[in-house]
């Protein structure tokens, strides 16, 4: 009799502290399943705007080289409307884009092709090393 109550008592303080010790961790556990599930989101939406980013850039890079491909045409209208959309590209990065660094060279890029686009609605003479120089940087923004 003297065993089975001593079995009994070891049994209950046994599942007594199993039962305290197992209460500690779910809060720690809820803790950082919440913590997990936010840094996966933040990941996730980093992982957006940067396809975002580079899909516009790609877009303004295409834009550029159709637009060389219609200067070489000598269709400067063409060549007009294709540097006008790539612009609308390019600013359409520049609306999600935070950091300081690379949207003051994106704005750089805008301004240097509206001057191009501006020189070819005027009728004057633009030479295609203009464009390579801004295809150029718009590859080393892609890198980035």
């Amino acid at each position: 009799m003297l065993r089975f109550l001593g079995l009994l008592v070891l049994l209950t303080l046994s599942f007594g502290f199993g039962y305290l010790w197992g209460k500690q961790p779910t809060n720690n556990l809820e803790q950082t399943v919440k913590d997990f599930s936010r840094n996966m989101v933040d990941t996730t939406l980093g992982i957006e705007r940067d396809f975002h980013r580079r899909q516009s850039l790609v877009d303004a890079k295409g834009r550029v080289i159709q637009a060389k491909a219609e200067l070489l045409n000598k269709n400067t209208s063409e060549a007009a409307k294709e540097l006008a959309e790539a612009v609308t590209s390019l600013e359409t990065v520049t609306r999600g884009e935070k950091s300081i660094d690379p949207q003051a060279r994106l704005r750089e890029l805008t301004g240097k092709i509206r001057e191009l686009r501006l020189e070819l609605s005027l009728g004057k003479k633009v030479s295609s090393t203009k464009l390579d120089e801004i295809q150029k940087d718009l590859d080393a923004l892609l890198r980035k």
